[in-house]
């Protein structure tokens, strides 16, 4: 199973309207070609073993192999072909991608999600804290059920002494969170909870950062400022 293919395409079809196939730009004569004929112009045989993926402006679909697309139209000349017997579904921001293959890495996912740079994709997790993705993550699609994934901005606004601040999302130590504020020599940090209440971050202890969390320093032994 394969994300591209790893050799050249063969009989392409030459003319003016372009597609761009896993990568490859590849010219037709025919402004409304079949799934059928793009995946043989690519060297996808034979058509009925392959899947052949369309990406849109907010999702993907699988094209039927009789199925025509009209290359004459904005946003339809992208897809990607896989060698593939079936077809895997996940969402983004509630929005439905169809793929054909077992996994697909972030980087690939951001392309055809349309993510920007300074976005990120989070991974929702049942039974796992939510998942941030990295440039070196991949999404596997085969488990039971639909994976789900957000886009979230990659830095976040907080709260030290009711002040914004901007910073990158991530998990932190107490220092590390502590060099992000103007906190006072000698202080500590406290961590404002959903309740109101005001928690002292213990030297070491890792705090996963979200936006709109409210943070104080306090003297040792004292109150919080």
């Amino acid at each position: 199973m394969h994300l591209e293919s790893d050799r050249e395409p063969g009989a392409r079809i030459g003319g003016p309207f372009t597609a761009t196939i896993n990568g490859n730009s590849i010219r037709f004569s025919d402004p409304v070609p079949s799934a059928r004929q793009i995946l043989n112009a690519t060297d996808f045989v034979p058509a009925d073993e392959c899947i052949l993926i369309q990406v849109l402006t907010h999702g993907t679909r699988s094209v039927g192999l009789d199925e025509t697309v009209d290359l004459r139209l904005p946003g339809v000349e992208v897809f990607w072909a896989f060698k593939a017997d079936r077809i895997y579904r996940f969402t983004v921001d509630e929005r439905g991608f169809e793929w054909g293959a077992a996994a697909i890495k972030e980087s690939r996912l951001r392309t055809i999600a349309h993510v920007k740079d300074d976005d990120v994709l989070v991974l929702e997790q049942k039974n796992h804290p939510d998942h941030e993705l990295g440039p070196d993550d991949e999404v596997r699609l085969a488990e039971p059920g639909t994976e789900h994934l957000r886009v979230e901005k990659r830095m976040v606004e907080v709260f030290f002494k009711d002040v914004p601040y901007l910073i990158p999302r991530g998990v932190y130590t107490t220092e590390e969170l502590m060099a992000k504020f103007p906190i006072e020599p000698g202080y500590l940090l406290n961590l404002k909870t959903p309740e109101g209440e005001l928690v002292t971050l213990k030297p070491g202890q890792k705090t996963a950062v979200k936006a709109g969390m409210h943070f104080y320093s306090q003297v040792p032994g004292g109150g919080s400022s």
